[in-house]
């Protein structure tokens, strides 16, 4: 369901940046016999600025819907309170991305967490983790989380805690 949203979030902001793009171009006087808002006329020039405004659009709404959340978990990863989580349940949501260290899938996992000076508590998270990380998260799995103490339940996953032998 994630996925058709951001297809259709950004579909609607393709179609917008078009719109837009093309009546610049017609203000520009790069189209003839269009009416405002709706009659759209000829103009090889207002249709081209109406293309790439379109790719803009779409542009930049990918780089909000995906770009965007990501940034907030590497906040809580590099300010966040440290703790440690059970994982209660894991889904990959099928966006991937590519880094230099190799291909990270997306997952959204809901935690128990568990911080050392406080009750126990349920949180949700959604980012890229590596397949190292992905292969351990499974529930039941103990994972070590940072947390935002003004937003406890802003949680990222750091990775996971090596079980130890007794």
């Amino acid at each position: 369901m994630r996925k058709t949203l951001s297809v259709l979030f950004l579909a609607f902001y393709g179609v917008v940046g078009a719109w837009v793009g093309y009546w610049i171009g017609h203000l520009a006087g790069w189209s003839q016999d269009a009416d405002w808002p709706g009659q759209i006329g000829g103009g090889s020039g207002a249709i081209l600025l109406s293309i790439g405004a379109s790719v803009l659009f779409v542009f930049l709404a990918g780089a909000l819907v995906f770009l965007t959340p990501q940034r907030a978990v590497r906040r809580v990863l590099e300010s966040g309170a440290p703790a440690q989580a059970t994982v209660v349940s894991v889904k990959e949501t099928g966006a991937q991305s590519w880094a230099p260290r190799g291909t990270r899938h997306q997952v959204s996992c809901e935690l128990e967490v568990c911080p050392s000076d406080g009750s126990p508590y349920r949180a949700r998270t959604t980012q890229f983790v590596s397949a190292a990380v992905e292969g351990a998260l499974h529930p039941g799995a103990k994972v070590a989380v940072r947390f935002d103490p003004a937003k406890p339940t802003r949680v990222a996953i750091e990775g996971p805690i090596a079980p130890t032998v007794g």
